[in-house]
Parts: C-alpha cells; sequence; structure tokens
C-alpha cells in the first residue's frame, strides 16, 4: 500500500497544504462516531477485500529519516493482516508543522470530520482532544479476552510511559469522568547534549571533566560555561580552533560580521521548564500545577523561575549560549555542521542531524545543577503516545487502528524502531533483551553507533525523567512559555516584562495564573 509522506513546508504552501488535508480525510465513514464495540477479527476479514480495504487514515508528524523506519512496519503489518484475509491500507501521513502543528490541524478539521483514524501526541494535545469529546478511550482494546486483540501484559511498557496514556475524562457509559487508557506509548525520547568531541574534549582533559572512560558524565551547567568560554575565545582568537579528523586538518573560526554563541539549546520551552525544575527544591510546583476537579493554573511567576533565568541571561549575554533563533536557525544541530557551534542539546531523536565527516561526535546527559543527594535533578521526558479518534470512525476503521498500534508496539517492533532512530524502546522486554544490549555496547558501529551513543546517553539520566501533569489548555501554555524564552534571548526583553505578558497572553485564553507575590 502507498504511503503518503508530506514534508514541512512553509508560507502559503503549508496553507495549500493543510486545505488538502482537509480535502482529502474529509471523505465521510459510514457510522462514523457510531458507539464503541469490541469487533473480532472476523469482522475485519468480513468486512475487508483486496478491492475494498478498510482504510486507516494515521497522521504523524516525523521527516523522512523517521519514516524510512516507520514506513516498512507499517508494510510489515499489512502483509500480516493479509495473510489472515484481513486487507487494511493505512494512509499513513506526516502533517507538516511538527506535532503542535498536527494539534492545530485536527482541531482546525473537527467540525468538519477532517480528522483521521489515528494519530500520534502529546498529552496535553490529547487533553483538548478529550475536551473536544474526539479522542476515543482504549480500555476495552486493551483489556480484551480475545489474545489477538487484547494487551495481555502492559506493565512490560516502561512505568513512567504507560502512566502518561491515563487521563480522566468522561467517556460513553460514565456517569462520572474518571480515569481511562487513552493512548500507547509509541516513541520515546529525551533531551541530551551533543557534541564536536574533536574540538571539545582537549578542553575537558584540560579541565579534569573525563571520565577514566574519556567520557564526560554527569555534566553541570557551571562546567559547560567553563566549557563555552574556553570554546569562545579559541573561536574568536586568529588562530581558531583547530583539529584533525579522518586525517583531515579542520579550522573553525568566528566570522566576526555575525554573532555566534559555542552552545545552543533548541527548544526553548523544554529548557525553562527543566531549569524551574533544577533550581527548585522539590517543596511545589514552580511550572504548572494541575489542580483536584482536573483544571490546571500556571504558576512560573516565581523566584525560583526569576533566579535560573537571571543565570542563563547573563551567560548568554558574555555568549556562551543561546537559542537556535537567534542566529535565524531551527536547530544547533545545524550550526554544529558548519563548525559554527561545538555543543547542542536536543532530542535524541536528532542524533543523526549532528553527525558529521567533519568531527568525532560525542553524546551525554544534558547539565544538571547539582548531583547532591539533595539537589532536585530534571531532564524532560518526551515523544508521542498513539491514540485513536472517535468521530470520524467506526468500529471497523478503530480496530483496523487499534492492530496497527498493538503491532507497532510489540517487543521485537519498538527494539527495531529504536534501534533505526535513536528513540526509547517503549516496553521493558525490548530495553533489557540481548539483542538491544549488543546494539547499545557498540557506539562505534559504522550503522548504528550513533543511536547507541544517543540511546545510552538518555539512559543516563533515566532516573530523573519528567513529564508535567496535562489539563485544558496546557499545551498552550508551553506554546506562550516558548514564545516568551524567544523574546528573552532574542528581543532582548526583560525577565520581568516577559513574564508580565506572557500571564497576560495567558489569561486572554481563560488560563488561570497565579503570582507568588
Amino acid at each position: 500500500m502507498k504511503k503518503i509522506g508530506i514534508s514541512v513546508l512553509a508560507g502559503t504552501a503549508a496553507l495549500a497544504l493543510m486545505f488538502t488535508m482537509t480535502s482529502c480525510n474529509s471523505d465521510n465513514v459510514e457510522n462514523a462516531g457510531e458507539k464503541l464495540s469490541i469487533l473480532s477479527l472476523d469482522d475485519l476479514k468480513k468486512n475487508s477485500s483486496p478491492d475494498k480495504p478498510i482504510v486507516v487514515s494515521f497522521w504523524h508528524s516525523f521527516g523522512h529519516n523517521i519514516e524510512e523506519a516507520l514506513n516498512p512496519l507499517i508494510d510489515s503489518f499489512e502483509k500480516e493482516m493479509e495473510k489472515k484475509e484481513i486487507y487494511i491500507d493505512i494512509k499513513a501521513t506526516s502533517t507538516g508543522g511538527g506535532y503542535d502543528g498536527l494539534r492545530g490541524q485536527v482541531n482546525l478539521g473537527t467540525k468538519s470530520n477532517a480528522i483521521p483514524t489515528m494519530l500520534l501526541g502529546y498529552p496535553d494535545h490529547f487533553a483538548d482532544y478529550i475536551e473536544s469529546g474526539i479522542l476515543l478511550p482504549l480500555d476495552e482494546y486493551v483489556n480484551a479476552e480475545d489474545e489477538e486483540i487484547g494487551i495481555a501484559n502492559t506493565s512490560d511498557f516502561v512505568d513512567s510511559y504507560w502512566a502518561e496514556c491515563k487521563m480522566t475524562m468522561k467517556a460513553e457509559n460514565d456517569d462520572v469522568a474518571k480515569e481511562h487508557i487513552i493512548a500507547v506509548p509509541f516513541n520515546k525520547s529525551t533531551e541530551i547534549m551533543y557534541y564536536n568531541a574533536s574540538a571539545v574534549d582537549p578542553i575537558l582533559s584540560e579541565k579534569g571533566y573525563l571520565d577514566a572512560d574519556g567520557k564526560w558524565s554527569q555534566p553541570t551547567w557551571d562546567q559547560l560555561f567553563e566549557v563555552a568560554k574556553t570554546l569562545k575565545e579559541k573561536f574568536e582568537s586568529p588562530e581558531g580552533i583547530t583539529w584533525k579528523y579522518n586525517n583531515i586538518s579542520q579550522t573553525a573560526k568566528a566570522d566576526k560580521s555575525k554573532k555566534s554563541y559555542p552552545v545552543y539549546i533548541d527548544s526553548g520551552a523544554n529548557f525553562f521548564i527543566t531549569t524551574a525544575r533544577q533550581w527548585s527544591d522539590g517543596s511545589k510546583d514552580v511550572y504548572t500545577r494541575r489542580n483536584a476537579d482536573g483544571s490546571g493554573t500556571v504558576v512560573f511567576d516565581n523566584a525560583t523561575v526569576r533566579s535560573a533565568q537571571g543565570t542563563f541571561l547573563e551567560k548568554a549575554n558574555q555568549g556562551l549560549w543561546n537559542i537556535p533563533d537567534k542566529v535565524n536557525q531551527g536547530y544547533g544541530s545545524a550550526l554544529m555542521l558548519l563548525n559554527e557551534a561545538f555543543i547542542s542539546i536536543g532530542s535524541t531523536a536528532g542524533v543523526n542531524n549532528n553527525d558529521s565527516q567533519k568531527y568525532q561526535l560525542k553524546c551525554t546527559a544534558i547539565p544538571q545543577r547539582s548531583y547532591d543527594n539533595n539537589a532536585v535533578k530534571a531532564v524532560i521526558q518526551q515523544g508521542t503516545n498513539a491514540a485513536i479518534l472517535s468521530k470520524n470512525s467506526n468500529n471497523i476503521t478503530r480496530l483496523a487502528a487499534w492492530l496497527l498500534i498493538r503491532y507497532l508496539t510489540n517487543t521485537e517492533n519498538t527494539t527495531n524502531f529504536s534501534m533505526n532512530t535513536g528513540y526509547l524502546p517503549v516496553r521493558k522486554t525490548a530495553r533489557d533483551s540481548e539483542v538491544f544490549k549488543t546494539f547499545l555496547s557498540n557506539e562505534e558501529d559504522l550503522f548504528d553507533g550513533n543511536a547507541a551513543k544517543a540511546i545510552n546517553a538518555a539512559y543516563s539520566q533515566l532516573d530523573y525523567f519528567y513529564t508535567d501533569p496535562a489539563f485544558k489548555g496546557s499545551s498552550i501554555v508551553r506554546d506562550k512559555v516558548d514564545s516568551m524564552i524567544r523574546t528573552i534571548y532574542c528581543n532582548d526583553h526583560t525577565i520581568d516584562d516577559a513574564i508580565e505578558a506572557c500571564y497576560r497572553e495567558l489569561q486572554t485564553q481563560r488560563i488561570a495564573v497565579e503570582s507568588e507575590n
């Protein structure tokens, strides 16, 4: 079956894409929105044929590299179903615009039913879908007695990943809202620190930051800024920074006609939320708070946040780091490839984007403020979960979509997807398998080494993954925080003014805010 891959577009082209997708997915599904009933595989067999397969539209936001790992799994699923004389056509579409763009297209298409059967998304996106009444609870599928449908051992999913897939909602037969399984973990990642080891390792060695294995383990922000100072001095010197890699000499020199920074952090929102946690004492919420009734309150107008941002703004003003937007780039990896940066903090899934024939790539954990026993250590748990939408689906297409979700997340497939992408496997049996352990042990492998480096760096900080509770509007909060960081680091707004302006914008969205003073 043909898979449709749509790349990220801009401007009027992106608008045209949105209308195209609305048109393509607005076909009426018979009995769309019908009451949930768990059918059997025999029902799928009776309702499909080679000439008239069951069509499942599947929206994600992967780029080309990840699609190359996903599409063969979808093809394999379709072939497995054909062996059972069940014919399913998965229309997998990359929406463009990232997952925020995907969420926007779903929200736009909800009234006209121009929405997919299934999709990938984040908990705060699912909170919006619950509010719109379009998210299908999956409890009956997960707990089905039919062994070809149910998931026998949900405890095999990584605990924090599975917990993220439970949210409070009022399903069809509920008298009151209660907790339901609303998704299944699919692709998980976290942030790590990438660095040009050819340029950075000599500095790390000089400062005593390398361990016995030649790795920069347990980095701190103080260490990072010390390294950044030396990198900046060398980069801006007449000699620049020189090294040899693959027997080819390289020189990196600053272009004095434009601004440059040795370190970049890709996600402004992740940076803001993570450092707020790291600077806190753990006794209270410092970003958002979910209330007893399921609503949320924004609480980041506090001394902890101001202290953290004050520290980082001072270092940015010294030219030691910034966000890529400051120099009109989307990712720090692009600047590393240009030899205009040497360290980049970003998603594990972006490991191949940081690799180059110009330098040796190494990966490590993101910096913490401290590793003392009483310190709050934090790194974000991110990545999407797979869900089914109820409004433009019926019980035939829902079961077909569910079987795909079940297939993609089994031990074998989550292992393969991880090894091919740098995402983390979602099952414990995958993480603990001999094939995966062997894969992780070979960071120098020509084909798999980069993904192994990234995942090993991710697992080094597994004990302090965090997620923020989702509530109606939490995705808006995150968007506004990302914009707020740009106003501070790109537009020279003060921290106080930026927080005040952000709070005003959130209040116009009817999101509750609370200030410390």
